[in-house]
């Protein structure tokens, strides 16, 4: 019976062989098969189990090493420093509250990138709508890590009542705080891309690892939109929790 992983990673893509063989020993870290401090199989169990060759295995372990997973003593083994299951620290919260704490919680330091005023893009809104909008694009960063690039659009009449604010602190937040007459509805969008050089380089990642991209717009009650932005963020780091809620058992159901 042929092996279902050695299947797999023999299959047909674009992606090395060494970053498959990466990808499959980090998920096992991540599903919390070795622990921190265990010792991993050696190079060649791992060559026989996955039916690769030594170069390929090293090229593997090189990677994980880099990203601070494992370590390598000679005459000792690999062992396994990094706690991979602490990635997703990353809350993205599905209510306007959760977001504006979790988004407090951060501290974040911004670097921008770009800003100016112009129409809102079509692909962020799926039509074209009238109206002057400022923008800033920024890297965002929490304790020296970049965890989102954003771009944010603001309806310029309002953005300008919010300066300077807007240009020092976190736009969500100040809009919150000050503009939360203008907040009526609000729309979030997730999707999962894969990372570009621009995102990789802005965001410390490998090309083509994926990341999800955010588009969150936000109407007054005249359904103009006030805000519009879209966010990526690197996929490894985020969580999402939402509370499922069951209908409630029709009666004639339930005196059945």
């Amino acid at each position: 019976m042929v092996d279902p992983t050695r299947s797999s990673l023999r299959k047909q893509s674009r992606l090395p062989l060494s970053l498959k063989v990466k990808y499959t020993l980090r998920a096992r870290l991540e599903r919390g098969e070795w622990p921190v401090g265990t010792r991993i199989p050696t190079l060649e169990e791992l060559m026989q189990e996955y039916g690769v060759s030594r170069a390929t295995v090293r090229a593997a372990l090189d990677e994980l090493e880099g990203e601070g997973l494992i370590e390598r003593t000679r005459g000792k083994g690999t062992f396994v420093i990094g706690d991979v299951a602490q990635d997703h620290w990353l809350m993205l919260p599905t209510d306007w509250d959760s977001l504006i704490e979790h988004l407090n919680r951060l501290h974040t330091v911004m670097v921008e990138l770009g800003s100016g005023k112009g129409a809102l893009p079509v692909e962020i809104t799926g039509e074209s709508l009238p109206g002057s909008y400022w923008w800033t694009t920024r890297v965002n960063h929490t304790d020296g890590l970049a965890y989102s690039l954003n771009t944010v659009y603001v309806l310029d009449e309002l953005a300008r009542k919010l300066q300077p604010h807007l240009s020092r602190e976190p736009v969500l937040l100040v809009l919150n705080r000050l503009g939360r007459d203008q907040i009526h509805s609000i729309r979030q969008t997730l999707t999962v891309r894969v990372a570009d050089a621009d995102l990789a380089r802005h965001l410390n990642m490998d090309i083509g690892m994926p990341v999800v991209r955010v588009v969150r717009i936000i109407r007054n009650q005249q359904d103009q939109v006030v805000y519009a932005a879209h966010v990526f963020y690197p996929a490894k780091y985020l969580s999402i929790e939402n509370e499922l809620t069951p209908a409630p058992v029709p009666a004639a159901r339930r005196s059945a």
